[in-house]
């Protein structure tokens, strides 16, 4: 009796074996049950990685096409299909379960066990449309029967405890199935998973508990990847192989430290949305990301002012609050090294070397908080017919960054940016080593801006128009482009002891962005009067924001697949809110996504509306 076998050889104590018999006349099944069937609770067995749930599939489909608004059937249309005689033996109330495991047997190389579970309304009717496809249904225990779908895998269908009476079992192979199906089955897993519409958690203990000690393997790599990337330059070695350290150790610490990373999705309704959870769990300290999570609570806070100064038209904007630069001390002093001896091989003199670098990682440890926006060109802004090349330039759309910045610590890296791009040494040094002609280089000029801005710059680089479309991942045809370069603009200006930044391919459109940021007239024209954002309000983050389809589309610089599907959804400039946030307990962070059911609204109304 194989059920009675692997209850017996699990490692928790289990009470003896309940079973029943069904009497005469006692359902649709009940003629089968000519034998007794072992429905003892069953624990969850060793060494488990993986635990998912859907909690209830039937209404969870129901609400999400109830969203779309397009008054579909689904049910009609799934039993019309191919599935039109297994669709009515699942029980779509119940849970669906999944598990994997990893064999503790595999010393050397991870080997997973998985089994997934569904619940159905009849044994019987099951039996009955498996032989129908002319599949072997066989006897596999008290009550059990397996299937074979193909000449691996293996289903089970067997008696369960829970709300379906009856689940089918299936895994990649019978070893799987015949360890996973008893708490598959007899031990509700669903009950363990919490509340959320779906629930998926994978737990790195027992990873870590079998194959920990191999982590020290990874430092064996750092020599090989300073092999592949050593410039011959001892400096720049040096730091390159002290941070190549630094990383494996945090990895280390963190794989050591991490407990589980989960999932969770809700339909919840006030408002009607889809709320996903993405979170992580740790078990210890060591790592530098947990004492960051722990950190990270005392400084969550709501949207700055800032960021409600941002363009009413954004299609994404975010903040960043207040950071700790000097958890990062130790990283942005090996970056800062790894520059310095970087531009040393290349050539360039030594004032960059010294200044450049310095700027770079003063910069960095600008604690904020930070705000940016991104949105489209105005169509104002445009000719009224525009060509190819017009729609090349506005396809980049534009960029509005903002930082509490007391130093004015950014605008003075642009200005060493702008001495490094000019810096002869290194031109020089470009030529001989790589021939790269510092004549072939884009222009690049800069000037002081408008008094209406203050402490204003304006730096404009000159484009090839197949580099401008390559960048922007714009696929047109070359010759309608000309050569004739495309300008690409960034405006600084201060506010107080704020610098704002703007980068677009309009400078009027520049300094429209960066005067709006500056005004201190009402929220007309700014995120203020933004609906829908009104957690970003409420709710304390460490970073929050929100993004829209149209505004991940136009995002998705050098990635033309995935901008056409972007585009293949249709524009909706409904907000999908997101935020993350730290926790001392645990500690643990997580990263929220509240996508509004108007969205799903919008995508079936951009299909209905395509040819």
């Amino acid at each position: 009796m194989v059920l009675a076998g692997l209850v017996g050889c699990s490692k928790s104590a289990t009470p003896a074996a309940a079973t029943v018999a069904a009497p005469a006349g006692a359902g649709p099944d009940s003629a089968e049950l000519d034998v007794a069937a072992d429905l003892t609770p069953a624990p969850a067995p060793e060494n488990v990685v993986m635990l998912a749930t859907l909690r209830s599939p039937g209404p969870t489909v129901d609400t999400l096409v109830g969203w779309t608004g397009l008054g579909i059937e689904w049910r009609d249309l799934v039993q019309s299909g191919a599935a039109a005689q297994f669709f009515p033996l699942l029980d779509l109330t119940a849970p669906v379960d999944a598990i994997a495991t990893l064999d503790p047997k595999s010393k050397n190389r991870p080997r997973v066990l998985f089994a997934g579970s569904v619940g159905l309304t009849s044994r019987q009717g099951a039996i009955d449309a498996f032989k129908s496809l002319d599949l072997t249904v066989e006897p596999a225990g008290p009550g059990v029967f397996a299937v074979h779908p193909n000449a691996k895998s293996v289903c089970f269908i067997a008696p369960a405890l829970g709300k379906a009476k009856v689940r089918l079992v299936c895994g990649e192979d019978r070893e799987a199935v015949e360890l996973l199906f008893p708490y598959l089955t007899r031990g509700i897993p669903s009950d363990s998973t919490g509340d959320a519409a779906l629930h998926v958690e994978l737990r790195a203990e027992p990873a870590w508990q079998l194959y920990g000690d191999k982590a020290a393997l990874l430092k064996l790599g750092i020599p090989m990847l300073l092999g592949e990337v050593s410039i011959g330059n001892a400096e720049f070695d040096a730091a390159l192989r002290e941070a190549a350290g630094m990383g494996v150790d945090e990895l280390t610490a963190t794989l050591a430290d991490l407990k589980t990373l989960r999932l969770d999705a809700r339909l919840k309704d006030n408002p009607s949305e889809l709320a996903v959870t993405l979170g992580m769990d740790l078990r210890g300290s060591r790592s530098w990301l947990a004492g960051a999570f722990a950190d990270a609570e005392s400084r969550a806070s709501v949207a700055p002012d800032s960021f409600w100064k941002l363009p009413l038209d954004a299609r994404e904007a975010g903040y960043q609050v207040s950071s700790k630069p000097d958890s990062m001390r130790r990283g942005l002093e090996i970056l800062e090294r790894l520059a310095q001896s970087g531009l040393g091989q290349l050539g360039a003199s030594a004032t960059t070397r010294r200044d450049w670098p310095l700027a770079l990682r003063e910069a960095l440890s600008v604690t904020g908080p930070i705000v940016s926006a991104r949105g489209a060109v105005p169509a104002r802004l445009l000719p009224g017919a525009p060509d190819a090349r017009d729609q090349l330039r506005a396809s980049f759309g534009y960029l509005l960054f903002g930082v509490d910045d007391e130093a004015n610590r950014y605008g003075e890296l642009l200005e060493r940016s702008l001495r490094l791009y000019e810096d002869t040494a290194l031109r020089k040094g470009l030529a001989q080593r790589y021939g790269l002609s510092s004549s072939k280089l884009p222009k690049v000029q800069s000037k002081k801006g408008p008094a209406r801005l203050p402490e204003s710059r304006i730096y404009e680089i000159s484009l090839p128009p197949t580099v401008y479309a390559d960048m922007v991942g714009e696929q047109i045809d070359k010759a309608q482009l000309g050569s004739a370069p495309l300008p690409l603009v960034l405006v600084s200006c201060r506010a107080g002891q704020r610098t704002w930044i703007a980068v677009s391919s309009y400078t009027a459109l520049n300094e429209e962005l960066l005067s709006g940021a500056l005004a201190p007239s009402g929220p007309e024209a700014t995120l203020a009067s933004r609906a829908g954002l009104e957690s970003l309000r409420q709710d304390r983050s460490n970073m929050a924001g929100f993004w829209t389809l149209a505004g991940l589309e136009q995002g998705a610089w050098g990635r033309a697949g995935l901008k056409k599907l972007l585009a293949s959804l249709g524009t909706s400039d409904v907000p999908i809110v997101g935020r993350a946030h730290g926790h001392a307990a645990g500690p643990h962070g997580e990263v929220e996504l509240h996508v509004p059911s108007q969205l799903f609204r919008d995508l079936a109304s951009g299909t209905r509306t395509r040819p």
